[in-house]
């Protein structure tokens, strides 16, 4: 009996460990969590080449990084909160959508709703990889995704709340703020954003639209399976991605060596007889 049990926690762990581990390090992959509305997280943030990066931080609307996150900085107002500009109640996909702008095809900024869904079908454990704390979320098919803590940058600085550091591993705070891309209703001068900590998650977290967040992609229920990022050309032309959206080719040279079957090149499927 004692054998058997053994060998059930055996098989548990390495079903967990296979589930939240990406097929390759040729990221961002798209995790399928199992969630009702279909949709599918990115395995990483804008900017991150790992899970566990914190990647870049973004103002609400905009697609640039910067040294100072404030009203005077904001690009989308005219230097306070009483002048933001009407970017419309949802950015997901537009021309103010980072994720949607950097990474190109079918991935966005998740909805408010998108995030909610995360929270109410998920488990929340607060956990470390490769020595970073974060949030593993376990959907209902047990895959997973791992988000990094990540706080808020306001004013040129990182939120800091000194209650909840470690001052002996000066540590920041064990908490993550990510966007959303939905308008607060009652308030455009915020937008939505997801807050976890400890193995808490919130979806109905605000934030300024001027302060700097971290922000995790996904591809909605409705979108197209073909999950590529953008690839800058090199010396050999646009990246060649398979249909799961990993690199096969570095360039178009030399892909008629690949086996049969669908490829992306430069966004476009090309099929390979």
């Amino acid at each position: 009996m004692k054998c058997l049990l053994t060998s059930l926690i055996m098989m548990l762990v390495a079903f967990v460990a296979k589930a939240q581990s990406c097929p390759d390090s040729n990221h961002p992959h798209a995790i399928d969590l199992g969630l009702p509305s279909g949709t599918k997280w990115a395995c990483c943030n804008v900017g991150a080449t790992t899970p566990e990066g914190s990647g870049s931080y973004y103002a609400w609307g905009e697609t640039e990084e910067k040294e100072m996150y404030d009203w005077t900085t904001y690009v989308n107002c005219d230097g306070s909160m009483e002048t933001c500009y009407d970017l419309g109640s949802n950015i997901a996909g537009t021309k103010y959508d980072v994720a949607h702008v950097k990474w190109g095809n079918s991935w966005m900024m998740p909805s408010q709703v998108q995030i909610q869904e995360l929270t109410n079908k998920c488990s929340c454990t607060w956990t470390k990889i490769n020595g970073v704390g974060g949030a593993l979320f376990t959907g209902p098919s047990g895959s997973t995704i791992f988000l990094p803590e990540a706080d808020f940058w306001r004013n040129g600085s990182v939120n800091l709340d000194n209650d909840s550091l470690d001052t002996e591993a000066d540590e920041l705070p064990s908490a993550g703020y990510y966007w959303a891309s939905t308008l607060r209703a009652s308030n455009s001068c915020y937008a939505s954003s997801l807050l976890f900590s400890y193995g808490y998650a919130y979806w109905d977290s605000y934030n300024f639209r001027s302060t700097g967040l971290t922000i995790r992609p996904v591809i909605s229920g409705s979108a197209s399976n073909i999950m590529t990022p953008k690839s800058s050309a090199d010396d050999n032309g646009q990246a060649v991605y398979n249909t799961y959206g990993i690199k096969v080719k570095n360039g178009k040279a030399g892909i008629k060596a690949l086996p049969s079957g669908i490829y992306i090149v430069n966004g476009k499927k090309m099929l390979l007889k």
